[in-house]
């Protein structure tokens, strides 16, 4: 299982970036791990129609860019928290992009249609 996981979410499991529960190394990092979860926070705010808009889609990726940016050319060394909190949001912001462009998407065919079906 802990195979299946890391393969999906292509992660490096590194365990200085990862959580451990029991002395156990969770089977993706922190970040991965945070992305996870705002997954699921996402999927419960839509739920509950909670809207956004296009550009807080963007806005909630930020934060993951520029602190993964910072430590990819050692500017800083993140911790396990900051890693998960940035992935939370960017988690959140990856499912309204894709919710945001599959619903431009379907306007965009619903009014193609009715342009040429008159």
């Amino acid at each position: 299982m802990d195979r299946l996981v890391s393969s999906l979410f292509m992660c490096h499991r590194i365990p200085e970036r990862s959580f451990f529960f029991r002395g156990k190394q969770f089977p993706i990092c922190a970040r991965c791990t945070g992305i996870m979860c705002g997954y699921l926070v996402a999927i419960i705010c839509l739920l509950f129609v909670i809207s956004f808009t296009f550009i807080v889609s963007i806005l909630l990726l930020i934060p993951m860019v520029i602190d993964g940016t910072g430590q990819l050319y050692k500017k800083w060394e993140s911790t396990n928290s900051r890693r998960f909190i940035t992935g939370l949001l960017a988690g959140v912001g990856i499912i309204l992009f894709i919710v945001d462009v599959t619903m431009f998407n379907v306007h965009l065919g619903q009014n193609l249609y009715q342009l040429f079906s008159e």
